[in-house]
């Protein structure tokens, strides 16, 4: 058996358990169901299908960083305030429910928070990790009427070992409800075969497996260039040029902080036969101050040259 089988059949195994202590996902909506896309759920429930090796290692990537947490609140001494794992909630009469990473209570205030496992943590959270984060908390303070509910959610980076807390999130009953009506939606679709779900587009669409069927997509009024490896070769490239572009700027950093330490006066080093040397450029550019304070001769001199640039619509 080739080693990449193997690995697929292990984390397999490993979802398979996990999803066995979640419960049947079809008979139910869950959290993470109200941050997708209605007719992506839908779809993806109505077919028994395993998930690729891909998807399985983000899953596995999602529940290293809830290990991480997990080590290090056990680790604490005696604390003011108690936290459960994977506390499952539910709502009163409808079948939604949700497993939440990280619960903290603390007198009259209970705590959500949601954990997420990314390559490169952005510097706001996505739409879908705050909707997600919402519901839960909606679901929460269902059976906590008298308590404050707040919520964070823990963004961490395993490759480049970074965290990041984005918090000050509260229980807000206008988003609650109309996430309850999205939850409905989804359910009616699920058991009524002639109800069509809606589609919503977002940036996950291109990976998409439902997308080529998908009536969000439906362009009729553009000529199609049979060109998609192509493309996916056009998109793959581009995503490689980000990854060598942070590479490059955290090796140019690291030079330069060698050059500091080492010779601050002389601004060299060697490496090998290569010498490296902090070297100093100026570049002019018009003061900002210039609009304001003289506008017609900004006007006069600023010309605006248009150009094409090649714009990726999924």
């Amino acid at each position: 058996m080739e080693l990449v089988t193997l690995l697929y059949t292990g984390l397999l195994k490993i979802n398979r358990e996990s999803d066995e202590k979640l419960g049947n996902r079809k008979k139910y909506i869950g959290s993470s169901d109200i941050a997708g896309c209605p007719r992506k759920v839908v779809l993806e429930k109505q077919t028994d299908s395993d998930p690729d090796i891909a998807t399985l290692i983000r899953f596995t990537r999602g529940h290293l960083a809830e290990q991480f947490l997990l080590a290090g609140l056990k680790a604490l001494p005696k604390t003011s305030f108690s936290w459960k794992y994977q506390k499952q909630v539910k709502h009163k009469n409808q079948p939604y429910r949700a497993h939440i990473d990280f619960l903290f209570e603390s007198q009259g205030t209970i705590g959500v928070l949601e954990v997420k496992s990314t390559s490169g943590i952005p510097r706001e959270p996505y739409e879908s990790w705050v909707i997600q984060l919402h519901f839960q908390m909606g679901l929460v303070k269902e059976c906590n009427h008298e308590k404050t509910v707040k919520g964070a959610i823990f963004a961490m980076d395993l490759n480049e070992a970074k965290i990041k807390i984005f918090d000050g999130f509260q229980y807000d009953s206008i988003i609650y409800e109309r996430l309850l009506l999205k939850a409905r939606h989804i359910w009616e679709c699920l058991n009524d075969p002639t109800m069509e779900p809606v589609t919503e587009k977002g940036p996950l669409c291109a990976w998409c497996k439902y997308r080529p069927e998908c009536p969000a997509y439906e362009i009729t009024d553009i000529p199609e260039l049979p060109a998609e490896e192509q493309l996916q070769e056009f998109l793959g490239l581009k995503e490689h040029r980000k990854s060598l572009n942070v590479e490059i700027e955290k090796l140019t950093q690291f030079f330069k902080t060698g050059i500091s330490n080492t010779n601050p006066t002389g601004r060299k080093i060697k490496v090998k036969e290569a010498i490296l040397e902090l070297g100093r450029r100026f570049s002019r550019k018009v003061d900002p101050s210039l609009k304001n304070d003289y506008p017609e001769i900004y006007k006069k001199y600023i010309k605006e040259t248009p150009y094409e640039v090649l714009l990726v619509h999924n």
